[in-house]
């Protein structure tokens, strides 16, 4: 029975080949979106599987309750937690601390860009990432890279013995290379260096019992030690710490554990967290792939209904002939199956062609296993998509009695009148049009982020990384250079994420109010190469005496928040950074958007510290652009003849920032795809609906009917539907782009731009969709299709 039913099946698909043709795309398409978040659903859950007893290992979490009484889980603890849990409890068997080091690398008088971490000796047993050559960074002042790192700063030299320096810590001599054999865990790093060994410094901040977000604490238990016992000694901590400390920023703070086996996917959303994938990004990711599948779905239901006429006498040949229901059923079922395993095959392909994909490699299949039990999982899913698919269509079909469908009698309808194929129509349309707007939005969000005024020079500004070259040195050899107006070193990009160093910042020492704030590190050249307005005071001295940069300058917005009153009024005060160092507000700048498009403008304070410096921005005169790029190549070849020249104009920066191309581009596929596929599917059905009347057509002809009314006459049901779904996306497709720019302080509206666009979009591949078809059938010569009457 099976073999003729699939026998069946094939004859009945090779039959209605363009049906077939169109529901094996829409459906390999789905599965491609599905497949795609199904490995990554299925990486997440094997995170930091790798380690040696994962499952008696736990990180510390502190939830604070701040002075609003407001409660929030942090993932970091204290850094003196670890060592009191070593010295006084003998429930561990290891423990380690795992904190971020801020600073460039710097490497051969290269200033390089990496994710540094101090950890305890305990770390390299604790954690299963494999040491590929020397040995672990235990003892004071190393460090040990990871396989990538090393070849990134040291080339096929041979990097162990070697020196790098993080920031203003002392040197560092790298004593192993990581193997990067494990890709899929929570901790992410490029160097690891010993907390053995720490400075004056650094050794008050890790004995700093308020700081409950310095680092990340991890316990191994020792074996048969309940993970209850081991809060409770949490609980007792974190009491008496509470009763004996006072928190400038909290009321109080509590401690307990996370099993390292439930850190991914996260469930809950922890402040500081790390870079375990999010249960509410991997729930998206999987709507996403649901949506474009039902879509294809809707295409299978749809035409499969549309042949419901002779689909419907076949039922009734068959129920009069003897069979039951269940075998009609089994039937158009092997017939769904049968196109799930052909979409699977496409499915495949497709994964072939987009994995390659920067977007899909960096969010989707980074560390994925393709092994036996993935594809396993993969052919589980088609054959499932494809019973679900095709049951709707199976229940319908096999409920018609022999009686009404052999007189023709085969209404399918819903509510009130509407009939099931248009409404799901109607929706495919709907699901594509909110697709399209929330694109277009977000592709103009990210146009605004790259072209718009942020209030400083972009025009005509050439941003050179110093990286070890001295940056005096090198503005005195470009003072020199035709077209060159101004120079400004920085220590950041503008218009990229805000300050170098957030800093603390009061009215007096004695202040309670205190102000978070962003520094920025400029010379008194900021302010006329970048175009800027000084509302009140003076620049920041020409002179480089002020080595201590006890001059600053602040904006309007940390004008406001001290309260200094106005500009004039906060020239010459005095105020705090970070209660140890007091400075002079110089001169008060109008605020200008120094930091991304998703903040609001904040506190900003500039300060003359030419250690911070990396940038060196220089602007040029107009039409001078070409040249003095030249000449500026020829003074960094002079002065760092091994290192490469990585300057670029401001507006090339800010465009490569913002414009995210890659995800906008797979983003585009996506919608393509959902858009394809409802186009498809109303092909289809515009294929059969001419095909029913092409009789209708000729008899038309005959009477004298012109063929633009005919093409009018056979368009206009389905031109009606697709203005049908705009009406209802229109609503649906606003809230979904406002949903995405509420991150954003500044943003683009959605407007007659944004809707227009994707309803003329819309309208455009609709229509030619069905006027290609009708005008085909309207041009049929009458004589041919009356003939078989």
């Amino acid at each position: 029975m099976l073999r003729s039913y699939f026998t069946i099946a094939l004859r009945n698909l090779w039959k209605h080949r363009l049906f077939t043709a169109i529901n094996i795309f829409g459906l390999a398409s789905g599965l491609t979106v599905c497949l795609l978040a199904i490995t990554h659903i299925r990486t997440a859950f094997t995170y930091d599987t790798f380690h040696p007893n994962p499952e008696r290992i736990y990180r510390v979490l502190t939830d604070v309750e701040d002075k609003g009484s407001n409660l929030t889980a942090f993932a970091t603890s204290p850094m003196p937690l670890a060592p009191l849990l070593t010295r006084d409890y003998a429930l561990a068997e290891k423990m380690t601390r795992f904190t971020r080091v801020y600073g460039d690398v710097d490497v051969n008088h290269k200033r390089l860009d990496a994710m540094s971490y101090a950890v305890d000796p305990d770390f390299f047993s604790m954690f299963g990432f494999r040491i590929r050559s020397g040995s672990p960074a235990t003892a004071p002042n190393t460090v040990v890279l990871t396989d990538e790192t090393a070849k990134r700063f040291f080339g096929k030299a041979n990097p162990i013995g070697q020196t790098v320096r993080i920031g203003d810590l002392p040197p560092m001599t790298v004593t192993g290379i990581l193997a990067d054999d494990h890709r899929n865990s929570h901790l992410r790093f490029d160097l690891l260096m010993s907390l053995n060994g720490a400075n004056a410094n650094a050794r008050k901040y890790l004995n700093d019992w308020t700081n409950y977000a310095g680092g990340y604490t991890y316990v191994r238990l020792k074996p048969n030690t309940p993970a209850i016992t081991f809060d409770r000694i949490l609980t007792d901590i974190s009491a008496s710490i509470c009763r004996t400390t006072q928190f400038p920023y909290a009321k109080r703070y509590s401690f307990r554990s996370q099993p390292l086996t439930s850190i991914s996917p996260a469930f809950k959303e922890l402040a500081f967290s790390t870079y375990e994938p999010q249960i509410g990004g991997l729930s998206v990711e999987m709507a996403v792939g649901l949506v474009t599948l039902l879509l294809a779905g809707f295409n299978y239901v749809n035409l499969t209904l549309a042949r419901s006429l002779s689909r419907a006498r076949e039922v009734g040949i068959r129920k009069v002939s003897g069979a039951v229901r269940w075998q009609l059923i089994g039937q158009f079922m092997a017939e769904s199956v049968v196109l799930s395993v052909l979409a699977l095959l496409l499915a495949f392909v497709f994964l072939q062609l987009v994995t390659p994909m920067p977007f899909v490699q960096q969010w989707l299949v980074k560390g994925a296993t393709w092994d036996l039990s993935l594809f396993s999982l993969f052919v589980s899913f088609a054959l499932l998509a494809g019973l679900l698919a095709g049951f709707v269509p199976a229940r319908i079909l096999s409920s018609f009695e022999p009686a009404q469908v052999l007189r023709s009698q085969t209404g399918l309808k819903v509510i009130k009148g509407i009939s099931l194929r248009k409404s799901l129509i109607v929706a495919q349309f709907t699901i594509s049009l909110i697709a399209m707007i929330g694109l277009l939005t977000m592709i103009r969000q990210h146009r605004f982020m790259a072209s718009s005024n942020y209030g400083f020079r972009t025009e005509r500004v050439l941003s050179i990384p110093l990286g070890g070259v001295p940056y005096q040195r090198l503005a005195n050899d470009l003072k020199t250079v035709a077209g060159v107006e101004e120079l400004s070193p920085l220590s950041v990009m503008l218009a990229d994420h805000g300050g170098d160093n957030h800093t603390m910042v009061r009215r007096n020492r004695s202040a309670t109010d205190s102000v978070g704030t962003m520094s920025i590190s400029a010379d008194a050249g900021f302010i006329p190469a970048m175009g800027l307005h000084l509302v009140a005071g003076q620049n920041l001295p020409v002179s480089h005496r002020d080595s201590s940069g006890r001059l600053v300058l602040v904006n309007q917005e940390m004008v406001k928040a001290l309260k200094l009153g106005d500009a004039r009024d906060a020239v010459g005060k005095t105020i705090w950074l970070n209660d140890s160092t007091d400075v002079q507000i110089a001169g008060v700048i109008a605020d200008f958007r120094y930091a991304t498009m998703a903040w609001a403008i904040m506190p900003l304070l500039i300060q003359y510290e030419p250690g911070r410096f990396h940038y060196l921005n220089v602007t040029v005169a107009k039409d001078a652009d070409t040249q003095v790029l030249a000449d500026v190549k020829r003074i960094w070849k002079k002065l760092a003849p091994y290192e490469s020249f990585d300057g670029q104009w401001y507006t090339d920066y800010l465009d490569q920032r913002h414009s995210h191309n890659d995800d906008i581009f797979f983003m585009s596929l996506l919608v393509g795809l959902a858009l394809s596929i409802a186009c498809l599917g109303l092909l289809g059905m515009v294929t059969y609906n001419t095909t029913l009347r092409i009789k209708e057509v000729g008899i038309r002809k005959v009477l004298g009917a012109k063929v633009g009314e005919l093409v009018w006459l056979l368009s206009w049901d389905f031109v009606r539907l697709l203005l049908i779904s705009s009406v209802i996306a229109f609503p649906l497709g606003t809230l979904l782009g406002y949903a995405f720019l509420l991150s954003f302080a500044y943003h683009v509206s959605i407007g007659i731009e944004t809707l227009g666009g994707c309803l003329g979009l819309l309208l455009l591949i609709g229509s030619l969709t069905i006027g290609w078809r009708t005008y085909r059938v309207a041009q049929t010569n009458p004589a041919n299709s009356l003939r078989a009457e």
